[in-house]
């Protein structure tokens, strides 16, 4: 059988550099100015892609990535703000579905009627959920609850241009989506492979969480680079 080749996907370079330290045989390409590590871990074939921060960067690597590389599998990597109470920083989320938080039709208002956020209604982008490929999704959430330390959650990965951080909003958003996450890359990613029908799935770790106070720590992208580094091994011939 075939060994997979694997596109893995982080928007900083935190998110990335502790994969890129670890290629044997490596080769930067830089591509319209978006950043590839081409080599091999562990005897795996990985493409290491810097998609810049945005669902627009992560659409246009994703692009780049599979037209340029031909992976069989992307995964989509790196830190999320939490959208739930019980998730603490440190807690991995499987994305087994993604939605786009920060698409809405809002209400006609004529001038001097002011505006309000929880009036506005998701509209068929954020209805269109993605799914991520189930078989990777099953062998993933199996090895981590298996062989890490860390709180492990399969959900849906919520995605947008945005930053929220009022509490209010965040569990609003949650209420409409069901959503674990908010990143700002994800959804680029699941919509790119839905249409190239390339299996994806996205892992990501909680770097905060407003509800609870707690405050950004990137740190954690190292942690889950390490945990998906020995993962790898799990979908070398899957």
């Amino acid at each position: 059988m075939k060994d997979n080749i694997f596109l893995i996907q982080g928007a900083m370079d935190i998110e990335i550099e502790y994969f890129v330290s670890q290629i044997k045989s490596r080769k930067l390409y830089n591509i319209d100015g978006y950043e590839f590590y081409e080599g091999s871990i562990n005897d795996i074939k990985v493409i290491i892609s810097k998609t810049l921060v945005g669902t627009i960067n992560s659409t246009i690597a994703t692009i780049i990535g599979i037209i340029n590389f031909h992976p069989n599998i992307v995964i989509n990597q790196g830190i999320a703000g939490a959208h739930r109470p019980d998730l603490h920083i440190g807690d991995i989320v499987i994305g087994k579905q993604c939605c786009n938080i920060n698409a809405y039709k809002m209400p006609s208002k004529n001038k001097g009627e002011g505006s309000n956020p929880f009036e506005w209604e998701p509209n068929k982008r954020a209805k269109d959920i993605k799914n991520s490929d189930l078989k990777l999704v099953n062998i993933i959430e199996k090895y981590l609850k298996d062989n890490s330390s860390n709180k492990i959650y399969t959900g849906i990965l919520g995605s947008g241009d945005v930053f929220n951080r009022e509490i209010d909003r965040i569990n609003w958003i949650n209420s409409i989506f069901e959503n674990y996450t908010e990143d700002m890359e994800s959804i680029g990613t699941y919509s790119v492979c839905d249409k190239f029908s390339i299996p994806c799935v996205g892992i990501r770790i909680i770097s905060n969480n407003e509800i609870l106070l707690e405050k950004l720590d990137k740190s954690v992208a190292i942690e889950l680079q390490i945990i998906l580094i020995n993962m790898l091994k799990e979908l070398k011939n899957k």
